[in-house]
């Protein structure tokens, strides 16, 4: 069961290296309205969400099986 902990952990330290990536890369400019001001480009950011929030489920998910397989060896 640590085994599968262990490499939940590395997945969700994966989708969370990809968050940042996506953030970096896909962040883009900021998109000029016709009133003259400027809005920030949302579909990215929404992207680096679902993944993080992704990421925070599978470390909770290898959390809990650590534990169960500290306490049940």
């Amino acid at each position: 069961m640590s085994e599968t902990a262990q490499i939940l952990a590395f997945l969700s330290a994966l989708l969370l290296a990809a968050s940042v990536a996506i953030w970096a890369k896909l962040r883009g400019p900021l998109l000029q309205r016709l009133d003259g001001t400027r809005a920030s480009n949302a579909a990215p950011a929404e992207l680096v969400t679902q993944v993080l929030v992704a990421a925070f489920g599978v470390a909770v998910l290898a959390a809990v099986l650590a534990v169960v397989g500290w306490i049940i060896p």
